[in-house]
């Protein structure tokens, strides 16, 4: 008997559908996840995951045109595709059809991908059909599919992101029965390649190539979920709600257990983990010469294989250097660490020999180095047999770039030794990584979700991460620790908003970025700026007409008869006169006069400014005391503002100096001066002066926050306007 699952999605509680938990094809996922050895929670979470998703798409078994795009947001190495592939399985044995996979933009990708899904479901070809774009072009087209189909078979059709091989398989649903099949489709890597890199051209109608076909790839798909999968949502979150790629909902995948990510790697213990480079170190490019660093970062690698060796642990044990993305760079360096790994083997074979003493200096401080962090070691006598007998059995340099891939070699070892550039970053596993030497960045700004995807070293290493090691500039570790904030703050956002209960289109887009050299994203698919405020905001326009200005008002009135007894008259002269309502939480008044107050289309205060101020504020973990005020709000005011309701005059009044006048007053702009550390909304009830038959006030807000404030707020950054 099979689980059935009721499932409420938590933003339309209309689409209410039943899921089946454990069918036949997520049975066999699971199948092959527990002969893998992953712990039973993990596999309770994978399907928890895959549930919680599922539940979002459109239900497949109603008869109607139906369309969805999502997001699953995991962390980097931690096993989304696990995830995935569980999610199709699931949807599979709830009634979809057929399941697309953008299986990567590199053909390494996309055939990793393959192996994974292959290996997943392990079923018989007469139940479910698995084809890719590169070996099955002949059988992907709608004849073919549709006799599938017929056949009561599943398809999963895992494709390169690239135009011809999207296209190849957007055109099977030209025809119409395949066109309303029930589809999955999985966009793996979901922030790379797929979103509009033409967003910001001269031709607002100008769409990039992978972009294009992925929309008519959508189009084409009458029911249908577009699910993008990634560990770097950035630019997914920044681009227009109103672009078909945004999410319409998001779901967080926490990792599993043993997990080690930023906040090992790059949180409060960093220094432990992450070694800097000296910067009057001689580079690893010279022609002549080799940096000290690398030394060290080469015997951390032999000996820390030694310590897993003598632990018990004979697993794959590898080193990435990331030098550059130049392959003119790679070759170099190759080069240099074959020459040294071919001589501290010889030097390993004779280990009695009075050579050996120069190899062995390097190794026992590297063993020193460890005993210094805390890593609890036996002797260096004790383990010298296994560092030498890593060395001894280490492989040639692997070299992996688009030009040469020799990955594949690295499985006739267990200690292995990598270079690379664009080829070992985003999605490639690199099995048992332990030592990282990584020096590529940009010269000026980098992208956060670039910089991210080059964290091979993140992964399950929890049995062996006392031992794991980053050799970097400072530079890149200052971005690690900066993306580590951000990233906490981001999925904390997210998490608070799935609590209330808060539409993923309408999350704060606000960020938190500590760095002036890092930007969140590809500048030429969504931009950001500062969540810059000023210290004094007025509002320049409202709307000029008297039933909204009554309704405005009546939300003001509402405030003040609420809190009579909390009411201060202050007064300086005979014609300034203010009534004060202090100490009121933020939030009350965004939710009771902001959210409400009706602004003009046009202007520099809406809701819109309230909402990122709000936003940026939860990111801070703060709700700001607020004070109201009242402006001369028994005399009010006149001011010249145009048919549209803007101010063309100075809304705040100056101050004027003379002390012994009886219109002495400190100004507008001072007011804030005796309880500096609250925001303070002034409100000026004003009335046009120079327009005939508008004989009633408007109420204009002018905004002060405190200095603290405005720099702590400064640190985040939002949707850029162009």
């Amino acid at each position: 008997m099979s689980d059935v699952i009721k499932v409420i999605p938590k933003t339309d509680n209309k689409n209410v559908w039943t899921i089946k938990s454990d069918g036949y094809y997520s049975n066999c996922v699971k199948n092959v996840m527990e002969e893998e050895d992953y712990p039973d929670e993990s596999i309770n979470s994978i399907i928890q995951n895959a549930i919680e998703t599922l539940s979002q798409c459109p239900d497949p078994n109603i008869n109607d045109e139906s369309s969805k795009t999502g997001i699953v947001i995991g962390k980097v190495q931690s096993g989304k595709t696990s995830n995935f592939i569980s999610l199709i399985g699931l949807a599979f044995d709830n009634g979809y059809q057929i399941a697309v996979v953008l299986g990567g933009n590199k053909n390494n990708l996309l055939e990793q991908n393959v192996t994974r899904i292959k290996n997943s479901f392990r079923v018989d070809a007469m139940k479910l059909v698995i084809l890719d774009t590169n070996k099955n072009d002949d059988v992907i087209n709608a004849n073919t599919i549709s006799e599938f189909i017929k056949q009561n078979r599943k398809i999963i059709i895992i494709g390169l992101k690239h135009q011809k091989h999207i296209d190849k398989m957007s055109d099977i649903f030209n025809n119409y029965k395949l066109s309303i099949a029930p589809t999955i489709i999985i966009d793996d890597e979901g922030d790379q390649a797929t979103l509009n890199t033409k967003k910001y051209s001269k031709d607002k109608k100008k769409m990039s190539t992978i972009y294009e076909s992925v929309l008519k790839l959508k189009t084409r798909i009458k029911k249908h979920c577009f699910i993008s999968v990634t560990a770097t949502p950035q630019a997914n979150i920044l681009i227009d709600t109103l672009d078909l790629l945004s999410p319409d909902f998001g779901v967080l995948v926490d990792p599993g257990i043993g997990y080690c990510g930023l906040s090992e790697f790059h949180g409060d213990n960093q220094d432990k983990y992450v070694k800097v480079i000296p910067e009057d170190e001689i580079s690893l490019f010279d022609s002549c010469g080799i940096p000290i660093s690398v030394y060290e970062a080469l015997a951390s690698f032999f000996v820390s294989n030694g310590v897993r060796k003598y632990r018990g642990d004979f697993g794959n044990h590898a080193l990435l250097f990331h030098p550059s993305q130049r392959k003119v760079d790679h070759a170099s360096v190759v080069e240099k660490l074959q020459s040294v790994v071919d001589s501290w083997k010889n030097k390993a074979d004779c280990y009695e020999d009075i050579a050996y003493q120069s190899l062995k200096r390097h190794l026992v401080s590297a063993y020193d180095k460890y005993k210094n962090d805390g890593v609890n070691l036996p002797s260096f006598v004790d383990l010298e047999e296994f560092i030498l007998d890593s060395i001894k059995f280490c492989s040639k340099i692997h070299l992996t770039n688009s030009d040469t891939d020799a990955s594949k070699n690295s499985e006739l070892y267990k200690t292995n030794i990598f270079v690379g550039g664009n080829m070992v970053e985003r999605g490639l596993t690199i099995k048992g990584l332990a030592i990282t030497y990584i020096i590529r960045r940009a010269k000026t700004t980098s992208n956060v979700d670039n910089t991210e995807q080059r964290a091979r070293w993140f992964g399950y290493k929890e049995a062996y991460i006392d031992i794991c090691r980053v050799y970097t500039t400072q530079q890149i570790k200052d971005d690690f620790h900066h993306i580590f904030e951000h990233d906490e703050a981001l999925w904390d956002t997210i998490k608070k908003a799935e609590q209330q209960g808060t539409p993923f289109k309408e999350i704060g887009r606000v960020f938190k970025n500590n760095s002036r050299l890092l930007r969140l994203t590809r500048s030429n698919v969504a931009r950001t700026q500062k969540l810059d405020f000023d210290q004094f905001k007025s509002q320049n326009s409202v709307i000029l007409d008297e039933k909204v200005a009554i309704e405005n008002n009546r939300l003001l009135e509402k405030i003040k008869n609420d809190n009579k007894e909390k009411l201060i008259n202050i007064r300086y002269s005979r014609t300034q006169n203010h009534l004060l309502l202090p100490n009121l939480k933020f939030s009350i008044i965004k939710k009771d006069l902001f959210n409400l107050y009706k602004y003009p289309t046009t202007g520099n205060l809406n809701k819109g400014f309230f909402d990122l101020l709000e936003a940026g504020f939860q990111h801070l973990k703060k709700d700001p005391i607020t004070d109201i005020l009242w402006v001369r709000y028994e005399t009010k005011e006149e001011r010249n503002i145009d048919e549209s309701g803007r101010m063309l005059s100075t809304l705040m009044q100056g101050h004027n100096p003379n002390v012994n006048s009886p219109d002495f007053y400190i100004g507008d702009r001072k007011l804030p001066d005796e309880r500096a550390d609250n925001i303070q909304v002034q409100v000026h009830l004003v009335k046009p002066n120079k327009i005939v038959g508008y004989d009633f006030y408007l109420p204009f807000f002018v905004i002060y926050l405190p200095s603290k404030l405005t720099e702590a707020l400064s640190s985040f950054v939002t949707k850029g306007e162009k």
